[in-house]
């Protein structure tokens, strides 16, 4: 799995073709999308007339439906699967702990077996959901997708993932834009060290760190720059630095906390 790749949330579904065929003409190899986004049928259109082999791209999708059944959650991945019209996904994750974890996930083992997923893994699962799919698992996820950034480092979270193998993927690996961290006079200071951009900064810690990035954007200007941070290194008292800015709670507006598994859906 690359440690760069584009997200698409809240890309209109008319525009996410465009955006994601420049995406990867720009070498972008991994794109994220979900069922909530409405916008798979965008991005399994431009992995088709990419002219980049199939087995070039990584492509990533989500189910958000709150299943209960095997047959509901196999109903729900038919859905993105047409709606994609690819014959396999790289990456399937449950979007978060709602409807019966447990049973959605033994479905997404079942078809990962069946090699309609390379992988399976999950995301919004924190510490009192994830034993939901841990306990019982015959596979382990490989991922999980929080909300990460240098304003919410996630290094509990990281910790907690370590015994299980899991790989930590930000969302919103830029705070969404909407909070300073382009501007910020720390990440800029070190920008300027490097001859890079505030934000190149930001998402260099995350890389550096281990954590895979999919920061959104549909500007190929800021796709270029997104992707461009192989030819620098953070120093140790750089990471330092930056670490000062974690705020440890996150900031996008998505409370975590809120994300949890209802016990009385059983």
């Amino acid at each position: 799995m690359p440690m760069v790749g584009l997200g698409v949330y809240n890309i209109s579904s008319h525009e996410t073709q465009r955006v994601v065929e420049e995406a990867i003409a720009e070498g972008y190899r991994s794109i994220d999308t979900a069922a909530m986004y409405h916008n798979e049928d965008g991005v399994g259109a431009a992995v088709r007339s990419s002219g980049v082999p199939r087995e070039e791209l990584f492509v990533t999708t989500k189910i958000c439906e709150p299943c209960y059944t095997e047959k509901e959650t196999m109903l729900t991945i038919e859905t993105s699967m047409k709606k994609l019209g690819l014959d396999y996904v790289d990456l399937m994750l449950l979007h978060w702990p709602v409807g019966k974890p447990d049973v959605m996930w033994h479905t997404l083992e079942q078809m990962y077996k069946e090699q309609l997923f390379r992988a399976i893994g999950v995301s919004n699962f924190y510490p009192n959901t994830f034993p939901l799919i841990a306990n019982g698992a015959s596979i382990m996820p490989v991922v999980n997708q929080c909300e990460c950034s240098v304003l919410y480092q996630q290094r509990k979270m990281m910790e907690y993932l370590k015994p299980h193998n899991v790989a930590l993927e930000a969302w919103s690996p830029l705070a969404e834009g909407r909070h300073g961290i382009p501007s910020n006079a720390t990440l800029a200071a070190i920008g300027m060290r490097h001859g890079k951009t505030a934000a190149q900064v930001a998402l260099k810690f995350l890389v550096q760190n281990g954590i895979v990035i999919i920061p959104k954007t549909t500007h190929r200007e800021r796709m270029r720059e997104n992707i461009d941070l192989f030819d620098f290194e953070l120093t140790e008292e750089e990471i330092n630095e930056i670490r000062w800015l974690d705020t440890g709670h996150n900031v996008t507006g998505w409370p975590s906390d809120a994300l949890t598994y209802n016990p009385h859906n059983n």
